[in-house]
């Protein structure tokens, strides 16, 4: 019978159109609730001469009114995602058979939260010292020093009686002319519990400054020019959420000033009176000494006017400006093909570097045709906590991102709606997959006297989830999938006849591993009691139990094509710089890339 009957499909496969009358429809899909029952509903049509008997929802008669049904099913909390299987029943023996999942946030095993909301604490960062002196040259280019903040024209560096005898015989007046100009800069960084040193050094500062001076009550204006190989301004910075804007960082000069230290400075008169040679000799002699004169005034110039206020010292505004387009949400969310929404919430000073904790919250800018459209995700109510100083197997790294796992939910979830989980299985073990090679796995391919291509067609219902759990068999995480549906239809774009569909479901360990672009997926075949198909479509009636043999002997093929058909995740540069793997590993619940920083290819 089983041979005939393959025979005769075998000869009709490519023009089979079966339509049937009668149908069942359910209008819901992809439900994401925190209510502990969820109504289901949907119509039916009734071929001429036949009957509903019923319409079974999870083993229970629905209320059937005119041409739709209705029914109410309890939900587990503990389960999350739960399966709804629809079973319409008609008197001549007719059955359909429809599937769908329900995913149920009791409040106590998990929560679902609204598509985009803000996470506390649900991405993180860390920045140890070895990557300071990567970061260095960065900081640099992105850093503009702004010389007329340093010292604006007018800036009075002196303004005083040089010699008094009974009254002032010399009194002086210097301001500056122009801004400051410099040739080139340096940044250096340094780590302190509490605060972040900054050295920055100027090279090749030169400077006009104007002197008005009274000898004898005589005006004498002069101009003078002033030199210095290198100044350097060290000082120490706590760095903090903007308060004003916490997409961004303040920085603030620890103290009141930073200590200002000059090498080579140099002057010459090149203007009025005091230019001529006699005259620069007695002037220069009765001046100040220069050097001290603008180290002193540089000190004050280049503190905090302001202490925390809302005014920051020049060197200050240069790095928040430097640091301002660091911008640490928007390369993680382009590499990911989503949108990463991020505020700063906390920022840790210590000896070993800089560690951030943010708010994420990650979006999808489209729906890819054929993915769902997905109104919510599965939260844990967990947070990233602080990124150790070393990586889990003890390697050193420069940097190191991470998101917690209410946040890598949101991350599926996006990229279930981008297609991350429309794959199409068309080979097997690298051959073309076929009718006849799809029942060698079960040793039946030689009741195939016709051969032809298949395709199975995998599409989600709702997104993945990645649980607080150690993964199964010692993998990175635990995955769990609902509602996976596998369409396994022939292979012609003309005539794509179904021969049967499954709906999927499973637990499995899931890792991520990188494969020289970014980071893949990978995924563990699931154990036989943490899987589980429900047939949904059999037009041709094939028997139930050769189905599933067929299947689970083609599953492990299946995940394997679909580890492979997932594309990777690219990795995103740090302002300018490539991460370079060290290690991928859990922080509590959360998932973490420790990574060196090298230069971009």
């Amino acid at each position: 019978m089983f041979r005939r009957r393959w025979g005769r499909c075998a000869l009709v496969l490519a023009a089979l159109i079966l339509a049937a009358c009668n149908s069942l429809t359910v209008d819901q899909r992809g439900v994401y609730t925190s209510s502990a029952t969820q109504t289901i509903t949907g119509s039916f049509e009734v071929s001429e001469g036949d009957s509903l008997t019923t319409v079974l929802v999870n083993g229970v008669p629905a209320t059937i009114s005119g041409d739709t049904w209705s029914a109410s099913i309890p939900l587990d909390g503990a389960a999350i995602l739960n399966a709804v299987d629809i079973e319409a029943r008609f008197a001549r023996g007719e059955i359909i058979r429809d599937r769908r999942t329900v995913v149920y946030g009791d409040g106590t095993h998990a929560t679902v939260l609204p598509q985009g909301t803000s996470l506390s604490n649900g991405v993180g960062l860390r920045i140890n010292e070895s990557s300071f002196t990567k970061l260095g040259p960065v900081i640099k280019s992105l850093t503009t020093i702004d010389t007329g903040a340093i010292a604006p024209p007018g800036t009075v560096l002196l303004d005083e009686c040089i010699t008094r005898v009974i009254g002032c015989v010399i009194y002086a007046k210097a301001t500056t002319a122009s801004a400051p100009t410099i040739d080139d800069f340096d940044v250096a960084l340094d780590a302190f519990s509490g605060n972040t040193r900054a050295v920055v050094t100027l090279h090749d500062l030169f400077m006009t400054i104007g002197i008005n001076a009274q000898v004898f009550g005589i005006p004498t204006p002069c101009t003078m020019e002033v030199t210095a190989d290198s100044i350097g301004i060290d000082g120490r910075y706590t760095l903090r959420p903007d308060p004003a804007n916490p997409e961004f960082l303040d920085v603030n000069l620890v103290g009141a000033s930073p200590t200002v230290t000059t090498t080579g400075v140099d002057h010459d008169f090149t203007g009025g009176i005091c230019s001529i040679p006699v005259i620069e000799q007695i002037v220069s002699a009765v001046l100040p000494d220069v050097q001290t004169l603008m180290q002193q005034n540089l000190t004050r110039i280049l503190g905090d006017p302001d202490g925390s206020g809302a005014t920051d010292s020049p060197v200050a505004d240069a790095i928040e400006g430097a640091l301002a387009n660091v911008h640490i949400a928007g390369p993680i969310g382009d590499a990911l093909g989503l949108t990463l929404a991020s505020t700063l919430q906390t920022v840790n000073n210590d000896a070993s570097g800089l560690g951030f904790q943010a708010t994420a919250s990650f979006t999808a800018d489209s729906v890819a045709p054929g993915a769902p459209d997905l109104t919510h995700t599965v939260g844990w109510g967990d947070t990233l906590g602080p990124i150790g100083t070393t990586a889990p197997n003890g390697s050193g790294f420069d940097v190191a991102v991470g998101a917690s796992a209410s946040a890598f939910n949101q991350l599926l979830a996006g990229e279930t709606e981008k297609g991350l989980l429309n794959v199409d299985v068309t080979q097997l073990d690298g051959q073309p997959l076929t009718l006849k090679s799809l029942l060698d796995l079960i040793g039946a391919g030689g009741l195939v006297t016709t051969d032809y291509p298949l395709v199975v067609e995998l599409r989600p219902e709702v997104a993945p989830i990645v649980t607080t759990s150690p993964g199964p068999g010692g993998a990175l995480g635990e995955m769990r999938m609902s509602g996976f549906r596998a369409n396994v239809k022939v292979n012609d774009p003309e005539n794509p006849t179904t021969l049967v569909e499954l709906v999927i479901d499973f637990r499995t360990g899931v890792g991520m591993e990188f494969d020289g672009t970014g980071l893949a997926f990978t995924f563990a075949q699931p154990a036989d009691e943490d899987f589980s198909a429900t047939i949904t479509q059999n037009p041709l009636n094939l028997p139930p139990a050769i189905v599933e043999a067929v299947f689970r002997e083609l599953s492990p093929r299946v995940f394997a094509a679909v580890g492979d058909a997932l594309p990777s995740f690219p990795l995103p540069q740090f302002v300018g710089l490539s991460l370079n793997p060290v290690q991928i590993a859990r922080q509590g619940t959360g998932f973490v890339l420790y990574a060196n920083l090298t230069p971009a290819g």
